[in-house]
């Protein structure tokens, strides 16, 4: 039950961002993961779709397996237990990719 209660306050605070003016150039995203207060951090372009990923404080780029094209780039990540996932998508596009293993695998369309 605690845990349903934290993921829905999370997804909650995740849309209420969301709402907010996108003129900034840079993202920051932010999961706890485990039980011992443990964090991951994702920093991100929004026009780039470059990301890093960190899980102390030093930033560790996401590979991509093709050169993007500017665009509106989101990302979100959630706590699956012990462990995270990312999720980006290209708001014009469409078109989405996972994080896997510190590279960006798209998704088929």
């Amino acid at each position: 039950m605690k845990r349903f209660i934290f993921v829905s306050l999370l997804l909650i605070i995740s849309g209420c961002t969301t709402t907010l003016p996108n003129n900034q150039s840079y993202g920051l995203e932010m999961v706890s993961i485990g039980e011992k207060g443990e964090t991951r951090h994702i920093k991100y372009n929004r026009t780039t779709g470059e990301a890093w990923w960190a899980s102390d404080t030093a930033w560790t780029k996401i590979t991509d397996q093709e050169t993007l094209p500017e665009s509106n780039y989101l990302i979100r990540i959630i706590s699956t237990g012990a462990s995270w996932r990312a999720l980006r998508i290209d708001t014009k596009s469409g078109k989405t990719w996972k994080n896997s293993k510190g590279k960006w695998v798209p998704f088929k369309e």
